[in-house]
């Protein structure tokens, strides 16, 4: 389990929040069309169903965001995230289950669930997977203009460009010496 880090909190990290939820309440819903056709979608004919898709989307996002499965630095290294991504949904799974059995109206259903977690693990694993090549194109980078050009200006644009390479773009530096200006740092 990854400790929790400081977070830069880019476009591309809502981005892919947003877009996690969309393939939360997604797979729920065609898990249960899948399971149950046309003969009656039996979680969302309930009274409680603003309560299940809640619950259900709540608890794993919590959980997507305590294994840093919303940081950019952590779509880098596939193999890395997958395994964290695995983690992540195995103690949503344990926290779900614990709710249900202490709140059975938010239950879903075995099969719903299990399906569910596995079209779950694929539509977010592929969103991190294609999110590097997404973002090369630049169209979620923040854009940054350092202040100054001394060693802290320095150490600020090697730890941008080290560890927030697709969330953020240098565009210059602004500092009050006229030599300065357009010279390479």
């Amino acid at each position: 389990m990854a400790m929790h880090e400081y977070s830069s909190h880019s476009t591309l990290n809502y981005l892919s929040a947003f877009l996690d939820g969309i393939f939360i309440v997604g797979s729920v819903a065609a898990c249960d069309f899948l399971l149950w056709g046309d003969e009656g979608i039996p979680i969302f004919i309930t009274e409680n169903l603003q309560y299940k898709v809640m619950a259900f989307v709540f608890i794993i996002q919590i959980t997507f965001y305590y294994f840093d499965l919303y940081e950019v630095r952590s779509f880098q290294h596939r193999t890395k995230m997958g395994l964290e991504l695995l983690e992540a949904l195995l103690v949503s799974s344990i926290c779900l289950g614990i709710s249900y059995y202490f709140m059975p109206f938010l239950g879903i259903g075995r099969k719903i669930f299990l399906l569910s977690f596995v079209m779950i693990f694929l539509l977010t694993f592929s969103l991190r997977f294609f999110s590097p090549w997404i973002t090369k194109n630049g169209l979620f980078k923040e854009r940054i203009l350092i202040v100054g050009t001394g060693a802290w200006a320095h150490k600020i644009a090697e730890e941008i460009r080290n560890n927030y390479p697709d969330s953020f773009e240098i565009v210059g530096f602004v500092d009050e010496k006229r030599e300065n200006v357009r010279k390479a740092i």
